[in-house]
């Protein structure tokens, strides 16, 4: 996490409007870039709690900075082309890899615009349609300058891997347009197949609308169960994601995250979002919250989480930052007016409805 004197101002956020993405479907990026580069999540400093939970929500503040740090590192400004084969959403695993199994593109399409909702906030999906032409757009105003280009990237060719899962490898596209600088114009513009424009102001793929019909002789179509069923606490991991307005969910969720770095404390949080430790303190005390409240609320209910995924109190104090496992028992009674162990017991001893 980059220290708030050393904050980019371009990042600074005045409000606690705050995007999110899952750790799951930005960790494509990560593994191209230590395949093709080498480059760890340690050597990028990414928080090991990060690693560890594919469905961590992460504020998109921090992602910018990364996509600028992978650059910076790298020094190859095009390095999502170089990683394109594992931008796919295959990796997202929702149950039964709901996205790509579809008869054809036409319905997979309209399932990616609206089950991404569940993976990123702050940035939408959807179709626009001219003539032949189908646009499929993506527009996310949470990501800032340099990071632009490489974030409308990783999407776009996260999206053109999907039209060639049901098109096949040789398919191109009528046009590009890309968000942000443009990055090897020649390179991008073959990896494509089409004619690309940059500093637009959202991603832009257009494709024919007989393309939603198109299959080729590779792709089969399983058919699918009429029912499935998930556990319960894997549909809450999909649930959680707060929109960027809704200012207690954000709260909730930016003060998860700042588990990443060690016990949560106002001065951390404050930094995530980019603003004072005064400023914070001020808008919790007009949502009628103390810091110290806030944090042992959100801790006790990731407590309980962690407790329905088979993990013991010792463990649990040690994801959460507490510094033994006796501060964690005081602070978790404090809410359940008993200790994690005795809450334990007590849901082990329950019966299933």
């Amino acid at each position: 996490m980059i220290q708030l004197a050393h904050f980019p101002n371009r990042y600074r956020i005045m409000l606690l409007n705050t995007a999110f993405i899952r750790s799951c479907y930005l960790s494509p990026v990560f593994k191209g870039v230590e395949a093709h580069y080498g480059l760890t999540p340690d050597t990028l400093k990414l928080p090991q709690l990060l690693q560890q939970d594919p469905m961590m929500l992460i504020p998109f503040t921090e992602v910018s900075l990364w996509l600028e740090q992978i650059e910076r590192l790298t020094g190859d400004a095009d390095y999502m082309m170089k990683i394109q084969q594992h931008l796919t959403l295959s990796s997202l695993k929702v149950p039964g890899n709901w996205f790509l199994n579809a008869p054809d593109l036409a319905i997979s399409f309209r399932r990616i615009n609206h089950g991404v909702a569940s993976f990123q906030s702050g940035a939408s999906y959807y179709a626009q349609q001219s003539g032949r032409i189908l646009k499929w757009c993506y527009s996310n105003s949470f990501v800032k300058d340099r990071a632009r280009a490489h974030d409308s990237l990783r999407v776009a060719l996260t999206l053109f891997n999907a039209i060639k899962h049901y098109a096949g490898d040789n398919h191109s596209l009528l046009k590009v347009r890309l968000s942000g600088s443009p990055i090897n114009q020649s390179e991008t513009e073959a990896l494509f197949g089409c004619a690309i424009s940059w500093n637009a102001p959202q991603t832009e793929l257009w494709l024919d609308i007989d393309d939603l019909l198109a299959s080729n002789g590779d792709f089969t179509y399983v058919p699918e169960p009429l029912k499935t069923s998930i556990p319960l606490s894997q549909l809450e991991n999909y649930l959680n994601m707060p929109q960027p307005t809704d200012t207690p969910k954000v709260l909730y969720e930016m003060v998860n995250y700042s588990r990443c770095y060690g016990f949560p404390n106002v001065d951390t949080v404050a930094e995530l979002f980019g603003i004072s430790r005064q400023q914070l303190q001020r808008r919790l005390q007009k949502l009628g919250f103390s810091f110290t409240y806030l944090s042992g609320y959100i801790l006790c209910n990731q407590a309980i989480k962690y407790m329905l995924e088979g993990k013991e109190p010792t463990e649990i104090a040690s994801l959460l930052g507490y510094a033994n496992a006796h501060s964690f028992s005081r602070s978790f009674a404090r809410f359940r007016q008993q200790t994690p162990t005795q809450y334990l017991k007590n849901l082990k001893n329950k019966k299933p409805l």
